[in-house]
């Protein structure tokens, strides 16, 4: 039988066994060469902790109290999938497939699994791009809405906090797309030292010194126009907060755990009359800003083709890369040394 790599508890991953169900008529089955997943979400679902108690009733759009959680617990019964991204070789198609033939390479949303099941429409081909660069798409979309609806114009400055997978991203287009400025912050230098190859002007370990400071001391005071927000911790969105001039934007697209601290909304919040967003990208059930000229289909479209360009690129991103036996202990590291996993990669074919 076919294995995947899944969450069957808190902090704990293992591989599991699966069946792949019968195929749709618009489904593809691949075999999968590469996959991955973004894992700072994934260490959010650990523990659960912001669905405890709570269902999210989708046509109010609140969480309201509740017997039956949103995000039951995991297990080996109910488990979560570990994947977003991948990369794969089409082995069957259903009888009303028309964009793809068995044998052709593609990449798309897959799980960290040996086989998967896609709509042949959410696929697209791989190409000449690269298969690593092309675990990549996912994050892009997060990172290409958080450049896109915080209004990241030429010449302006920002400020990206959390060099994860989709803040090294966000870097790189917030260079392609012209800020005169770009400031890149987080604790571990490896990540600081990608950021600063590919786009960043000034990188800053928030945990030393007040760094919100040193970008008002290295903007003449002003602080930037926007603060992309990525590390999900509260203590960074007071930063991000501190880090915006008199009118910025703050691009909140962590993934925050449990009741806000270490804010204080009465002092650069109140005074500096700010502006908060989520972006599209983050969360359940939502559309960009700007549609319906943009949507899924054409962000992801774009990304594909700049990544075809070789305009949007990622080398070195893509670290450790695993066997699928690895897989449980790469989220040991995630966990114990994140310093050693950027964006990591099961590889289920020797040959890629």
């Amino acid at each position: 039988m076919p294995r995947c790599l899944a969450i069957t508890g808190p902090h704990q991953v293992e591989i599991l066994e699966y069946e792949d169900p019968p195929l749709q008529a618009h489904q593809v089955l691949l075999k999968t060469e590469l996959a991955s997943g973004k894992h700072g979400t994934t260490k959010a679902l650990f523990d659960n902790l912001n669905f405890r108690g709570q269902h999210f009733d989708p046509a109010m759009r609140l969480f309201v109290e509740a017997e039956v959680e949103s995000g039951p617990p995991p297990s080996r019964d109910n488990p979560l999938k570990t994947g977003t991204t991948g990369v794969g070789e089409v082995i069957g198609v259903g009888p009303d497939v028309t964009r793809w033939k068995v044998g052709d390479r593609v990449l798309g949303l897959m799980d960290v699994r040996e086989t998967n099941i896609c709509a042949e429409d959410r696929l697209w081909p791989l190409g000449e791009i690269d298969p690593y660069l092309a675990l990549c798409i996912e994050p892009a979309y997060v990172a290409f809405h958080c450049i896109r609806e915080s209004n990241v114009r030429f010449g302006e400055s920002v400020a990206i906090i959390g060099l994860g997978a989709i803040g090294l991203l966000a870097v790189r287009m917030a260079a392609l797309g012209g800020a005169e400025q770009i400031f890149a912050l987080d604790p571990l230098p490896g990540r600081r030292a990608w950021a600063a190859q590919h786009g960043a002007h000034h990188t800053l370990n928030p945990r030393e010194g007040d760094a919100a400071l040193e970008i008002h001391r290295l903007t003449g005071g002003a602080g930037v126009d926007v603060v992309i927000e990525l590390a999900g911790v509260y203590p960074a969105l007071q930063t991000a907060i501190r880090c915006a001039r008199l009118g910025g934007t703050i691009c909140s697209a962590g993934f925050y755990q449990g009741e806000a601290s270490s804010l204080w909304l009465g002092r650069e919040w109140h005074h500096n009359r700010l502006t908060m967003l989520t972006p599209h990208g983050c969360g359940w059930g939502h559309v960009p800003r700007d549609y319906p000229r943009w949507d899924q289909q054409r962000a992801y479209d774009a990304i594909v083709s700049m990544m075809r360009q070789g305009r949007l690129t990622a080398p070195g991103l893509i670290q450790p890369i695993v066997a699928l036996e690895e897989g449980p202990e790469v989220f040991r590291l995630i966990e114990n040394e994140p310093d050693k996993v950027i964006k990591y990669a099961v590889r289920f074919s020797k040959d890629t």
